[in-house]
């Protein structure tokens, strides 16, 4: 380390004793800085003067109108609107004029309402729907965002006449309603107060009915009295004419009795001869007569007597029949007065309901109808939603949002102004010992202590200019830490590569911008740089300033800041290690580039001869099978070199021109085919490069194998040294 510090101190000595070289250390301190502050401050906030972006308006619509909605006119009502309306220049002008604005660059863009324009939106009323039109002219030659922008005020425009129409129809519709339940309301009152007298009028009736009930119910148990006492009486007529047909009988049965008798008497007379006995005979035979009529008689009299019992025991029959019939209507109308006290009771409820229903939640929902604001309907209907946002790490100003990218940037170019301005190999005045990683580590102290004031510079700076940030320790400190990481990627890539590690860096630099999600979300780039996104030192220094500009979420910042420092561990790698092994490629087009007299090279970089150790060593073991081995390579690759470099060269073009070719054809891939054409010129250079760096280390090869052993033992001793 101590040759390290050795070196940082001589070279700030020698920065001292010129004071004019601090000059060009502030300006590589300052222009940086200045591009940053500069855009941050173009871009502060550019929305909040996008009225000065003319746009032209021509309302040429004639209205409209329906049974509905009634005389209507959008165009009118956007222009009103617009006048209101200062996020863009609106300019209200003729369609000639508007025309001729747009193509002289005077307007960004015009738009025009043609005359059917109310008129097509109100056919969706009629059934006979005609989409209706807004004509929008755009002049895109004049700037890159402002057609984004005024596309923007296109649908601003459009929103607005959706807004004005549906505000039109809601306001339509909102007063039919009103209209409607106003008249509902009356005619519900009407027909609440009919139904009312109707329920009372039948309720008298059906009072009145349920007396004659009562009146009827009486007669009926008057009857079924009357009935139980002729039931009764023909009871006892029945046991009368009972007991008369028992005697009936019994004097039936003296008249047979008596007529057998006399019958017997007159055989008896007959027979004895009995003085008197014609006069007996005579008397016994009228008697006999008598006694027959008396017979018969009785007959006729209990047949009379068994057919008034019938009829007796039909009348009761009839007359307990009747009783039960009586009783059951009786019964049938107990209930139906029963119903009809019921019907009553529900009628008296139902005038109570009818008379509470003015009261009710519907009624007062319909109340509530008829009380509707169209106006404040028809507004709710334009905006039904409003949307209530909730910023997360919310931002003030876009200066701030693009701060980040520009803090990257300017901390990238510092660092690499400082490797085109300032020499990057060492020499060894007053350190003879200096080995090849001690003097890139002593360099690299020089470089990191002015990438730390630009780093400060900038951050102090963009404090002034009143950047957001949420601590301002880190806003300074953390500009620093990627001014550092920059500076190692960049410094490790000139010092291994030379010519070709600075044009890798210009490369990364354009590869970033758009492939570190700098400006738009990497989600919205193509395939080809979200798949190098994650690759690139950017992505993590943009988002760790994002961290420190608008709010630290959990643990992201060191996460980002933990990933640059593995790009920082690489760029040492690179520089320490790996150096070595590429340095002839670096020795190879430094030499070449510097033969063009063209080209400002730095002198013996990078240091030494670029002679192999393996190969000093061979040629100190055994010079002639070094040479006879050499030979053998060198001779076949001599011969074919030509031929090889110009068949690179004829595959490289023709590969270039089929892929255009395919771009072409296949449009819709086009951004693959650049990846794939990029990638072959890469392959193409790196085929010629590796080319000539093998030429190049067989010409060295050859020099060794012609050295003294003397100047081969310095070389080698010198090599160490470096080592």
């Amino acid at each position: 380390m101590r040759n390290v510090w050795r070196v940082f101190i001589r070279d700030l000595k020698r920065l001292g004793r010129v004071p004019l070289a601090w000059v060009i250390i502030g300006g590589a301190l300052i222009t940086p800085s200045l591009y940053a502050w500069l855009n941050i401050v173009a871009f502060w906030d550019p929305f909040d003067n996008t009225k000065n972006l003319s746009i032209a308006v021509v309302n040429l619509d004639e209205g409209g109108s329906t049974s509905f909605t009634g005389e209507v006119n959008v165009g009118d009502q956007l222009v009103a609107q617009l006048k209101d309306n200062h996020d863009l220049g609106w300019h209200f002008l003729s369609e000639e004029e508007a025309m001729e604005s747009v193509k002289s660059g005077d307007s960004y863009a015009a738009f025009v309402v043609p005359t059917t324009f109310t008129s097509d939106l109100l056919s969706l009323t009629t059934g006979d729907f005609t989409q209706p039109k807004l004509q929008y002219y755009v002049n895109e030659k004049l700037n890159g965002v402002a057609p984004e922008i005024t596309d923007t005020g296109a649908t601003t425009v459009q929103t607005q006449m959706t807004d004005a129409f549906t505000e039109q129809v809601a306001d339509a519709v909102a007063t039919a309603i009103k209209s409607g339940a106003e008249t509902a309301e009356q005619d519900l009152l009407d027909t609440e107060a009919k139904i009312i007298s109707d329920l009372q009028e039948a309720a008298g009736v059906i009072a009145q009915t349920r007396a004659h009930l009562g009146d009827l119910q009486s007669g009926i148990a008057a009857t079924r009295d009357g009935l139980s006492s002729n039931t009764v009486v023909l009871s006892d007529i029945d046991a009368a004419l009972g007991g008369a047909q028992g005697t009936l009988d019994d004097a039936h049965g003296l008249a047979e009795r008596a007529q057998d008798e006399l019958l017997r008497l007159a055989g008896e007379t007959a027979t004895g001869n009995v003085i008197g006995s014609a006069g007996v005979a005579e008397g016994t035979a009228a008697a006999i007569a008598a006694v027959g009529r008396v017979g018969s008689a009785t007959t006729s009299l209990a047949a009379a007597v068994d057919a008034q019992r019938a009829m007796l025991n039909e009348a009761e029959t009839l007359l307990s029949g009747l009783d039960a019939q009586l009783e059951k209507t009786s019964a049938a109308l107990g209930s139906l007065d029963a119903d009809l006290a019921a019907v009553e009771a529900d009628m008296g409820l139902a005038v109570s309901d009818l008379r509470a229903l003015g009261g009710a939640a519907l009624w007062q929902e319909l109340e509530a109808v008829t009380t509707l604001n169209p106006e404040e309907i028809a507004q709710f209907m334009s905006t039904p939603v409003e949307v209530k946002q909730h910023t997360i790490f919310k931002t003030n100003d876009y200066g701030s949002l693009m701060a980040a990218l520009f803090i990257n940037l300017s901390l990238w170019i510092g660092a690499f102004v400082l490797v085109v301005i300032l020499k990057i190999e060492v020499d060894r005045d007053e350190i003879p010992d200096l080995t090849e990683r001690q003097s890139y580590l002593g360099r690299w102290l020089l470089f990191a202590s002015i990438a730390i004031m630009q780093a400060i510079t900038l951050s102090v700076g963009n404090l002034l200019i009143g950047v957001q940030h949420v601590n301002a320790f880190a806003f300074v400190i953390t500009p620093v830490l990627i001014g550092l990481s920059y500076l190692s990627i960049i410094y490790a890539l000139s010092v291994a590569f030379g010519y070709i590690g600075k044009g890798l860096v210009v490369i990364l630099v354009i590869m970033q911008i758009p492939g570190a999600s700098g400006i738009y979300p990497i989600q919205l780039m193509p395939e080809f740089f979200q798949s190098l996104y994650p690759f690139f030192p950017f992505t993590y220094g943009i988002d760790a300033m994002r961290e420190v500009i608008s709010g630290f979420a959990g643990l992201a910042y060191w996460r980002y800041m933990g990933t640059l420092l593995l790009f920082v561990a690489l760029a040492f790698f690179l520089g320490l290690v790996l150096r070595r092994h590429v340095s002839n490629l670096t020795r190879l087009f430094t030499r070449q580039v510097g033969a063009t007299e063209l080209f400002t090279t730095e002198d013996g970089a990078p240091s030494g001869e670029g002679y192999r150790l393996n190969h000093l060593l061979r040629a100190l073991a055994n010079r002639a099978s070094y040479q006879d081995r050499l030979a053998k390579r060198a001779l076949p690759f001599a011969r074919s070199y030509k031929k090889v470099r110009a068949a690179v060269v004829s595959v490289g073009l023709l590969g270039i021109v089929v892929l255009a070719v395919l771009a072409m054809i296949f449009s819709d891939d086009k951004i693959t085919f650049v990846g794939f054409w990029i990638l072959w010129l890469v392959i193409v250079f790196a085929a010629l490069v590796t080319l000539e760096y093998i030429r190049y280390s067989l010409r060295l090869s050859t020099e060794v194998g012609k050295m003294p052993e003397a100047e081969l033992r310095r070389e080698l001793a010198e090599l160490e040294a470096r080592r």
